[in-house]
This record gives C-alpha cells, sequence and structure tokens, in this order.
C-alpha cells in the first residue's frame, strides 16, 4: 500500500492515481528547493507537497501520522538567505547569512509562540507543535481550507456587499482584540493575511503573526514591515511608534477596499496631500456614519483614530455616531484654543515662576527665531517642489519661530544662478549641491553636527562618509547603484534571468556592451575599461543593436520609457566589492549667524529621517533613486527593478573618486 499526498488515503501500489480523490501519483516537488512528498519531520509528520511559499516560509499539506489527521507544516525558508539542493533536506546557510538566518528563525519561532497562545480563538490558526530540523525550524497547525480575502475579492469584481464586510471585520477585529488584551501588535493586517475558511460554516482567520510583535518592547533589531495603502505612517518611523491604533488603521484600510474596491494611497503620499474620498461617496449603500467611522480609523494622525478595537468595532455596527475627520479636527481646534487661552491665564496668576518654568522648556524644545533661505532645482513635473514644500510646512508647525523661504529653479538655470550668489557672497542658508563646483564649495560650512544626529544614526552608509566627503560640505540623502540593464526580448536579446551577474563575460562572450558615458567613471571603477559601443545602440526603441548596457539606476525611468517596444530586465553586480554613488547633496553656507546655522542643521538632519526622505525620495522621485534612511531603503527596494539589490547591498563601497 501507498499514500497519496493530497488527501493521504492509502492505496494499492498498482496504481497510479488515487482512487479516492483523482490525484496523480506525486513523486518530485513543484520546486527543487522543496522537500521531497514522503519527507517524515520529527518522526511523525508526513509531507505532502507545497500548498503555498511566501518570503518566509513554505507551506506543506502533512499527515499526523500519530493524530491521524490532515495538518498544515510551515518551514522557515528565506529564499534570499539560504538555499537547498534537490533532494536534500538540510538547508545550506553561507557564513555570510548565518546571523540574520538565526535572528529571523527565533523571529518565526516566536510567531509559533504568539499563535499557541490563543490556539481556543476561533479567529486564529491553532498551532499544535514547532520545532526545528533541518538546519531550520517548523511550526504545525490547523490546515485550513478556504481562500485568503485577496483573492475572494478578485473573484468578486473587488468589492463585497456590506453585511459580509462588516462579518469580516467584527471577526478579524475579535482576534485582533485578543492580541491587543497580550500586549502584542499584529503590524500586517491586510486581505492577503485574512482567510475565509469554507467548512460547514463560513469562518474567518487572522493569518501570519510572524509581524507580530509586542507593544511595551525594544528589539535590538526591528524589522520594517509594510503594505502600501495598510500600513500608517508610524511603521515608516522605525516601528518605534507602533500600538493597537497601528493595526486598527490597517483594518481600517481593508475594510475600505472591501467596501470600494479601492486600495488607500500610501500613508505617507497621504500626509502629503490627502486624495483619499470617504467610502459613502464611492459607494451609495454605505452610510455616512459608517464611512465617517472607517475614514477615523484610517486618519493620518494616529491621535485621531480610535483609541482601541472595541472603540472602532462600536461604532462600526452602528453602536455610536462618528463626527467627519475634518469636524473632528475643528472641535480639537477649539479646545485646543480654549486651552491656550486658559494656560495664558495660568500664566498670569503664576507670574515670574510660571513664567521661567515656561521659557526654560521652550528653549529646550524650539529653535530661536531665524530667517533661513532654501534653493533646489527642479524639472519640469515639479514633483522636487511639491516634496520639499511638505517637508518645509512640517517643519514650521514644529519650529513656528524659523522664517523659511524656499526657492525652486529650473535645472537648466540652477547651477549659474547658484555661480552667481557664491560669487556675490549671498548663497542661501541651504542649497541642493549636487555636482555644484569647488567656487560653490569653498563657501559652503561644515555639517560634521548633522552627522551626529539621531537621523543620521538611522541611515545606511553613512559610516562610509569621510572616505566619500574629506571637506565635510555636503550630506547625501540617497545612493545611485550600478546596473546592467538587459533586452530580454527581440533580435538581439541576451537569455538572463538572474538578477545578479559576477562578471561581463555572464551575458556572453560576443555580447556589445554598450555604456552610458554620464556614468563611465563609476561604471570602470567597477569593472575596468572596454571597448564599450555607444549608448545609442542599446537607447533604440526600433533597431536595438546592443542587448546590454551598463548605467546606474538613476536612468530606470528614462530606459522603461524609451524601451517600450522590448522586454527589459534589470541585472546588479554582485561583488565583493561593488562601487556606487551617494547622490542628491545638500550643503549649508559657511556664512550665516548660530540660529541661521542651528535652524539649517535641524532641518538638514530632518531630511534624512524616515518620514521626510519618504516625501523626497519615494513619493516624488525618480524610481532609481534610492534613499539612505534604512527604513526608507528597505522599503524602496521592494519594488520589482530593485528588489535584486536587497541580496548585494551590504557589499556598497563608496569612495571618492578623485
Amino acid at each position: 500500500m501507498k499514500r497519496c499526498f493530497s488527501c493521504f488515503k492509502e492505496y494499492s501500489e498498482e496504481f497510479s492515481v488515487c482512487p479516492h480523490c483523482g490525484q496523480i501519483e506525486t513523486v518530485k516537488p513543484n520546486e527543487p528547493i522543496h522537500l521531497y512528498p514522503g519527507t517524515v519531520l520529527a518522526n511523525r509528520y508526513i509531507l505532502g507537497t507545497a500548498v503555498g511559499a511566501g518570503g518566509f516560509g513554505i507551506i506543506y499539506k502533512a499527515w499526523d501520522s500519530k493524530l491521524e489527521t490532515i495538518v498544515a507544516v510551515k518551514e522557515f525558508y528565506v529564499s534570499r538567505l539560504v538555499n537547498r539542493a534537490e533532494g536534500l533536506k538540510d538547508l545550506i546557510i553561507t557564513k555570510k547569512s548565518k546571523a540574520e538566518f538565526e535572528y529571523r528563525k527565533d523571529r518565526f519561532l516566536a510567531e509559533a509562540r504568539n499563535m499557541a497562545k490563543f490556539g481556543s480563538h476561533k479567529n486564529i490558526p491553532n498551532v499544535f507543535e514547532f520545532f526545528e530540523e533541518n538546519n531550520t525550524a517548523y511550526i504545525v497547525m490547523e490546515l485550513l481550507n478556504g481562500v485568503a480575502l485577496n483573492e475572494y475579492l478578485k473573484q468578486c469584481g473587488g468589492k463585497l456587499d456590506l453585511d459580509f464586510a462588516l462579518m469580516i471585520i467584527n471577526e478579524v477585529g475579535n482576534g485582533l482584540k485578543s492580541l491587543h488584551e497580550h500586549g502584542i501588535i499584529h503590524r500586517d493586517v491586510a486581505p492577503d493575511n485574512i482567510y475565509i475558511c469554507s467548512d460547514k460554516d463560513i469562518k474567518i482567520k487572522l493569518l501570519d503573526l510572524g509581524a507580530a510583535k509586542l507593544a511595551d518592547v525594544t528589539d535590538d533589531v526591528i524589522d520594517i514591515i509594510l503594505k502600501p495603502g495598510y500600513s500608517p505612517t508610524e511603521q515608516y518611523d522605525n516601528g518605534k511608534n507602533i500600538g493597537p491604533w497601528t493595526d486598527i488603521y490597517a483594518l481600517g484600510a481593508t475594510m475600505y477596499v472591501m467596501l470600494t474596491g479601492v486600495k488607500p494611497d500610501e500613508s505617507t503620499n497621504r500626509k502629503i496631500t490627502d486624495e483619499v474620498r470617504p467610502p459613502h461617496e464611492l459607494n451609495p449603500f454605505v452610510s455616512e456614519n459608517l464611512s465617517n467611522t472607517i475614514m477615523k480609523a484610517m486618519a493620518v494622525e494616529k491621535h485621531m483614530r480610535f483609541k482601541s478595537i472595541a472603540e472602532f468595532l462600536s461604532a462600526l455596527n452602528g453602536e455610536r455616531k462618528v463626527v467627519s475627520l475634518a469636524k473632528e479636527r475643528k472641535r480639537r481646534n477649539l479646545r485646543r484654543l480654549s486651552g491656550i487661552l486658559s494656560a495664558c491665564l495660568v500664566l498670569v496668576i503664576g507670574a515670574g515662576l510660571v513664567w521661567y518654568t515656561y521659557t526654560a522648556k521652550k528653549a529646550e524644545q524650539y529653535l530661536k527665531p531665524a530667517d533661513i533661505s532654501i534653493w533646489f532645482s527642479v524639472t519640469d513635473d515639479s514633483t522636487e517642489k511639491v516634496a520639499m514644500e511638505s517637508v518645509v510646512r512640517d517643519f514650521r508647525e514644529k519650529f513656528p519661530d524659523v522664517i523659511i523661504e524656499l526657492k525652486a529653479i529650473p535645472e537648466t538655470e540652477y547651477a549659474a544662478e547658484l555661480e552667481s550668489a557664491a560669487a556675490k557672497g549671498t548663497l542661501p542658508t541651504l542649497f541642493e549641491s549636487t555636482a555644484v563646483s569647488a567656487d560653490v564649495l569653498v563657501k559652503a560650512g561644515d555639517i560634521s553636527a548633522i552627522l551626529e544626529s539621531d537621523q543620521a544614526e538611522n541611515c545606511l552608509f553613512l559610516d562610509q562618509y569621510d572616505k566619500y566627503y574629506s571637506d565635510k560640505k555636503q550630506i547625501p540623502l540617497g545612493i545611485e547603484v550600478p546596473v546592467a540593464f538587459v533586452i530580454t526580448g527581440g533580435a538581439t536579446e541576451v537569455e538572463y534571468s538572474s538578477g545578479h551577474f559576477a562578471s561581463l563575460s555572464d551575458f556572453g562572450a560576443d555580447v556589445k556592451i554598450a555604456l552610458d558615458t554620464r556614468y563611465e567613471s563609476l561604471i570602470e571603477a567597477n569593472f575596468g575599461k572596454m571597448d564599450w559601443v555607444a549608448a545609442a545602440e542599446f537607447m533604440n526603441n526600433t533597431a536595438n543593436t546592443s542587448p546590454v548596457m551598463l548605467s546606474t539606476t538613476m536612468v530606470i525611468n528614462e530606459v522603461r520609457e524609451t524601451l517600450t517596444n522590448y522586454e527589459k530586465t534589470y541585472v546588479y553586480p554582485n561583488m565583493d566589492e561593488i562601487k556606487c554613488n551617494f547622490i542628491y547633496e545638500w550643503s549649508m553656507t559657511g556664512n550665516c549667524s548660530a540660529n541661521e546655522r542651528a535652524a539649517a542643521e535641524r532641518l538638514l538632519s530632518w531630511m534624512l529621517g524616515n518620514v521626510y526622505q519618504s516625501y523626497l525620495m519615494i513619493s516624488q522621485c525618480n524610481e532609481g533613486q534610492i534613499p539612505i534612511n534604512e527604513t526608507c531603503f528597505h522599503s524602496k527596494i521592494e519594488t520589482k527593478n530593485l528588489a535584486a539589490i536587497n541580496d548585494v547591498y551590504k557589499n556598497f563601497v563608496f569612495t571618492s573618486e578623485e
């Protein structure tokens, strides 16, 4: 007798198809890295074929030979950190990946422990066991039959009826309420982590507690968990300000999607310009009160959201009236004004002692009055202007005594205007200094203090700052990375499926490689001098004669928009040292008062922060312009064209070209 690896019933050896479920006999796994069907774990669990895979694991259908029941087994497997030879059980872990692998494995097992605490909860999958084997870890849990909410939405045309959507959110909310009562924040609530189980009765399960985190614990390493449209702004802030309000935002966004069929704009974009329309404007079956409830849950400012899941569900089910965010903000402003007037009265009554305390506190928290000017270059689409206006607006709200004159100058005129100001001794307090002349930089001031700021400590690559900027007169906000653009479809195509190359010979001995001469020094610093062909041979949308061009990530938009007739892939060098450039540099004049200098230094340090780099380097920029803030960096390289950077960025080297 042999066992079917789908229904796990036994049948005669003479059959090649299971007579019980019709499954053709499975001998090999679907993917070489998967464990073979029939593999036994913990002397108990017989694996079938893999039924799912994600960034942190492979899920197998399995047979529990002790309890004689079907279960799910989740194997910890991070493809960028490990590998497995076909037919073998043990994972292959490189020495370079060992530390990160062990850290993430511990988090994987923490997921199992979190789930095991809620074994009897109807909205959280039951965990039966977890253990380590084959150089990795496993979680054994109940097998769910059904469909993820994101897939179900596709089947239903993108939207659900109101009653079913309310039922789903109430069920998920109940699961979250239990997590929050134990001090656990999920951090990854979204339709792909909500499962609709179709057994005798419909049940809703909240999946993937691998991202969950104790609200009162600070890890040495904080995983950045981001889902555009569902993640609030605090999740872009190193995860230090998360709480129940974080899951409330994501749950509100999930409700919004179910009722409107539209995914909300990313929260960092909404902080700049909020164009998310209330649900009742998109779906006539949604009442204004329910619409206000959803929008309050999704408020960009966390203090405007509901204080708890219970409060949110109460409003969601019509048990309390909720006003629109605009009205609530107006009420809060009136209360704040009343508070200010009361505070003024107290100040008068308290006289000297109160005034002394007030002014001392103000000196600690606020910058002294200063007038500063900021110049920067803009292209025709003016997105840089929108981003800078947002940064300045936020800064003025925090430091109202600083007056800022913002000047956007067309890119074609910027260098000349800056040169003229330097010659006259009238440089602005702060200015974008990418590729400026030595005559301008000699008038700039030292920015060493910015390197000591809290924001700088949260940036990647600045530990190599001194090797790149010997005079310490510029601070970079981003980097550019060398990349090979490869034509993979057309007459000159190259068959290349990997996201990396170790040497130029990987593309073939006879392949004509073009060079983007704008970045010649960086390319030749990495690969040496060669007989390159002109970039025009590659950048020809009708008669391409070179299938590979070496350039940097800064031209990703240009290549995509120009070569519309060809299939392309983006391939990154994988070497022990990959020379890259800092970009989008800023400087400060050396001729300013102490107050102006303090304000300029504080603003420049803000621009290194993750929220502001989201404005400047993600929401409003070229796709290949990569931020150096660690949170924003990882968020940016999750995109399709940059994902391969994740495997090589620790080898990036920044040195001066001089």
